[in-house]
């Protein structure tokens, strides 16, 4: 049933839609283990007793399950529950203690220290052994539903509005500045804020040629040879060869990488697309989500283009994918390529309207292409995209 013109209600389907296997059992196994009872109260105790209840929608994402608590007086808060991690490594491997306080602290930040709209915590469980069974945070719930649940990408017809708001946020997010590069774990007594590892890199680091040193030095890809050799057939190994020299120049050439090499260091959110951003059925956005893989780091990763608006560097593509001037042939990635200059348009229209015009800006990060492809092969190398990763590099060494 309608709740009111701009939402229908939740598009939670990922659960209920899972076939048989690991992930379902996974989900159902969570689902039984914990005491939704203790949870309920919980809830009522953080609203002064007030009662409440579970509707029967269940959200489900790689991390976490999600449901909807409403009270008699028809206030509705989202309990986000972290499930036990789904395999030992990198980011996952990091006590989850650790990272879902991280998470919670850069809310805190991100509410007092920009205009970006965040769901408000009412109430965080850090421990995974409390008595309701995992970890959790009880936030307001947002009237709308993300805008892959929506849609996979973003409609035509609405791109202008939500890239004009995706961009009033991401300046927003590169203002806010940090003394070091690293995960947000607390704040001194002064009011700055500590800064700890980075899952799978360490930290925290004082420049970026640190950052991207470690980097180089403990990222693995994220695709086994086995799994590479099915993906990409008899071009397996001259990519793995590729992954290999893009990681040694990577370290060998760290220093000189960033615009910016010393801090402060830019908000990076780890995973900004409409993915991870709220809206109402009309498209109107109305706050963006999970902040867990969120970082102080390098201005080229805070900087990156939306994930809604990201391609693969057409130096580690496949050539017979673009013509002979350099330009895609297929549509639809030829049309993303001129969204991103629209975003970039966007983008500076309102840093000029803010005076946001001096020193290296987001639009100027933006439109600094050669380290937008270097920290998108970054991004695709850790989750294992085959592709020439070398040449990237190599591009990125030959215009300096």
């Amino acid at each position: 049933m309608s709740e009111n013109e701009s939402f229908a209600g939740y598009r939670w389907s990922y659960f209920s839609c899972l076939s048989e296997g690991p992930l379902r059992s996974r989900a159902q196994r969570f689902l039984e283990s914990i005491d939704w009872a203790s949870l309920i109260q919980c809830a009522s105790a953080a609203r002064n007793g007030l009662e409440c209840g579970l509707l029967p929608e269940i959200g489900l994402g790689l991390n976490h399950m999600v449901r909807v608590v409403e009270f008699v007086d028809k206030v509705r808060w989202v309990a986000r529950l972290r499930m036990p991690q789904l395999r030992q490594n990198g980011e996952r491997a990091a006590k989850a203690e650790e990272i879902m306080d991280s998470e919670y602290k850069t809310i805190c930040l991100v509410e007092k220290e920009s205009k970006i709209p965040v769901p408000h915590v009412h109430m965080f469980e850090a421990d995974s052994n409390s008595h309701v069974g995992a970890q959790f945070m009880l936030m307001d719930c947002l009237q709308g539903n993300a805008g892959i649940d929506l849609s996979l990408s973003i409609p035509s017809e609405h791109k202008s509005d939500v890239y004009t708001r995706m961009a009033e946020i991401q300046i927003d997010m590169f203002r806010i500045r940090l003394p070091k590069i690293g995960k947000i774990v607390g704040m001194n007594d002064d009011g700055s804020y500590r800064l700890g590892p980075i899952p799978g890199v360490g930290g925290p680091f004082d420049t970026a040629a640190e950052y991207f040193r470690a980097w180089a030095a403990k990222v693995e890809f994220g695709m086994s040879e086995d799994q590479l050799q099915k993906a990409a057939g008899r071009f397996a190994d001259e990519i793995l060869s590729s992954a290999s020299t893009f990681r040694k120049l990577l370290h060998d050439n760290a220093e000189w990488l960033s615009a910016e090499n010393t801090g402060p260091f830019p908000l990076c959110h780890g995973d900004f697309g409409h993915n991870n951003i709220v809206f109402d059925d009309k498209y109107r956005l109305l706050g963006v989500i999970d902040w867990e893989t969120a970082f102080a780091g390098p201005c080229e990763l805070s900087g990156e283009f939306p994930l809604s608006l990201s391609v693969i560097p057409p130096a580690m593509d496949v050539p017979w994918k673009y013509d002979e001037t350099g330009c895609p042939k297929e549509a639809g990635e030829r049309q993303k390529f001129a969204d991103r200059e629209a975003y970039i348009a966007i983008v500076k229209q309102r840093e000029e309207e803010q005076d946001l015009t001096e020193g290296y800006t987001l639009s100027t990060a933006l439109q600094d292409f050669k380290r937008q492809y270097l920290a998108s092969a970054m991004r695709f190398y850790r989750i294992g995209k085959p592709g020439w990763y070398s040449k990237v590099m190599e591009g990125f060494l030959d215009d300096e």
